[in-house]
């Protein structure tokens, strides 16, 4: 895939695709961010960027998912039996894939941080950056 240019949605960022999910290997990374938003959503209804979340999440590297970073997980059939938060508007849909849904600002669950809005962001970033050091990733100081 050629790099593509685009723009981001609400402050017109520029940023550059430079690989699709379909041409990148979970053992290329050492932890995966889902940020929230309308990324989630979108990106859930196609099949290399879902099998690529199932395979990072199965693979234990520290997974990373904040706001509707959850319903990737739950496209990807990932939470059944994992403690997770996420936006207030997928709690159902949490707890449909058999995830226990729980209400506090960051939630630690094996590999899986999460975090409900970007009111928890220094708690998910506390939280986030303990698990890479746990992983053994190379944080920056």
């Amino acid at each position: 895939m050629r790099a593509r240019p685009c723009t981001g949605r609400k402050e017109r960022t520029p940023v550059t695709i430079d690989r699709a999910a379909a041409d990148v290997s979970v053992d290329e990374f050492d932890a995966l961010l889902i940020p929230g938003g309308y990324s989630p959503d979108k990106l859930r209804a196609h099949d290399a960027p879902v099998e690529f979340v199932r395979r990072f999440v199965e693979s234990g590297k520290p997974v990373l998912s904040i706001c509707h970073a959850p319903q990737l997980l739950i496209t990807a059939q990932v939470l059944e039996g994992r403690k997770v938060t996420g936006w207030k508007s997928i709690i159902q849909d949490i707890r449909n894939a058999g995830a226990e849904y729980v209400d506090r600002e960051v939630v630690v669950d094996g590999n899986l941080v999460s975090s409900r809005k970007p009111e928890d962001i220094p708690a998910f970033i506390a939280a986030s950056l303990e698990k890479l050091k746990e992983a053994a990733v190379a944080v920056p100081r």
